[in-house]
């Protein structure tokens, strides 16, 4: 910019630099001779304007530039209810919930709407960047806010004029195909939760070959992240393992405990489970453990084989909404669930499930359902295209919190306490009850 200046002032005078001496006036303005050649002085403040104004402008670019962007100022309310801390400092995070706070037109809700329902959707907007989440399964309530989330906040950059979707429904080779899907598409970036684990790392790895970022969340890590795709999103799974375990060791302190997955061999369920299980009192007995698909109807079948093994102290999984089967099986075998449960996510309808109940037996912790980690992911690649520099993780903080009556908020019906999902969005997505 300098030398540009330098330039353009130089060229505005078309003369060398010489000591200056007065010379007879001239129409349109006093002139300053400097050397063999003469320049009038409204042009040259012409020229100083114009000069400003690159400056200004090349200023502007490089600020606009340096923040990819973004901006990094979420409200306190947001990082409370989304981590229950404000103690929040990874940019890509806090640009991901900034994003969120924008609020949402009439037209882009009836747009979000349009574009969850569907497998593809233009944005209208023109924008050259595709967007894509390619899901290991869509069928649970978790699926399906976490979906919208992806939704608003692609519909929330200009240069995003498509929003595709996929659903391996739980199936390895579909899981794989999707992904050969929107690689042949050439998508400019994939997110997801890759239910299939290592068996999707290779058509991952290709993917990235072909320079499409991909962001894997809420899941954990499959490959070497930073090498085989961009990077992941999710909370310290070893981390809410030792949370789970510490509530356990105050609140049952001795007896029996088990253990509810989501997918069999899944790096969500096993990063948890070995941390918190080396953290127990020694008094503690893991008595089980058991895979739900993270379903209802796989959580009553899992707790239903696991009250006939003894007796429970407490239990720890990832679903909340997930544990109302569970919750079905102690009715159904017509046991009162005095039970510690500490649970990775908030979705309403158990807590009110829970308050229903109304006994004092039955305690719940409860953390963040951690559907924004979608925002979080697809705004890491959308800094990443204009030229951030991401670690190979990204890592949100996590909590733990016990349930009282007023957790229990009945308009959410089964989504999370903590989904950034306005509740007109809400309203209109129909989630079940």
């Amino acid at each position: 910019m300098i030398g540009l200046v330098s330039g353009l002032l130089v060229s505005l005078a078309g003369l060398t630099p010489r000591a200056p001496r007065r010379n007879g006036g001239t129409e349109g303005g006093e002139e300053v001779q400097l050397g063999t050649g003469r320049l009038n002085l409204p042009r040259l403040a012409a020229g100083l304007v114009l000069v400003s104004l690159l400056v200004v402008g090349s200023a502007s670019a490089t600020r606009s530039g340096n923040d990819f962007g973004e901006t990094y100022n979420p409200t306190a309310a947001t990082k409370i209810k989304a981590f229950g801390t404000t103690a929040v400092t990874s940019k890509p995070v806090l640009a991901a919930l900034a994003r969120a706070e924008k609020p949402l037109t009439a037209a882009q809700i009836k747009l979000a709407l349009k574009c969850w329902k569907e497998k593809a959707c233009n944005t209208g907007t023109g924008g050259d960047i595709t967007v894509a989440m390619a899901d290991g399964w869509g069928g649970d309530v978790w699926r399906q806010v976490t979906h919208m989330e992806f939704v608003l906040q692609a519909i929330g950059y200009p240069e995003v004029g498509k929003i595709i979707y996929t659903d391996a429904n739980f199936d390895s080779k579909k899981a794989i195909s999707d992904l050969r899907s929107l690689i042949a598409q050439k998508v400019d970036i994939i997110i997801g939760f890759p239910d299939a684990g290592e068996a999707v790392t290779p058509t991952v790895r290709q993917a990235t070959q072909r320079g499409i970022l991909y962001v894997p969340y809420g899941y954990g890590e499959i490959g070497t992240p930073g090498k085989d795709y961009l990077t992941y999103v999710a909370e310290d799974l070893c981390k809410l393992g030792q949370g789970f375990a510490k509530i356990l060791n105050t609140q049952v302190k001795s007896g029996n405990v088990v253990f509810l997955g989501g997918t069999p061999g899944s790096s969500l369920s096993r990063g948890w489970q070995a941390c918190e299980q080396k953290a127990l009192n020694p008094g503690i007995k893991v008595l089980g453990t058991a895979d739900t698909f993270r379903t209802r109807q796989g959580s009553f079948d899992a707790m239903a084989e696991l009250l006939r093994q003894g007796e429970i102290e407490g239990i720890s999984y990832e679903y909340a909404d997930g544990f109302l089967g569970a919750v079905r099986a102690y009715e159904a075998a017509n046991i009162d669930p005095n039970v510690v449960v500490t649970l990775r996510t908030d979705e309403a309808n158990l807590l009110c499930k829970w308050k229903q109940l109304n006994n004092p037996n039955f305690r719940i912790y409860y953390g963040s359902a951690g559907n924004y980690d979608a925002r979080i992911a697809l705004t890491v690649a959308m800094m990443k295209l204009k030229g951030a520099s991401i670690p190979p993780a990204i890592i949100r903080p996590t909590y733990q919190k016990r349930a009282t009556p007023a957790s229990c908020v009945p308009a959410l019906r089964s989504a999370s306490l903590s989904t950034l999902v306005p509740a007109s969005v809400l309203a209109g997505m129909k989630l079940p009850a």
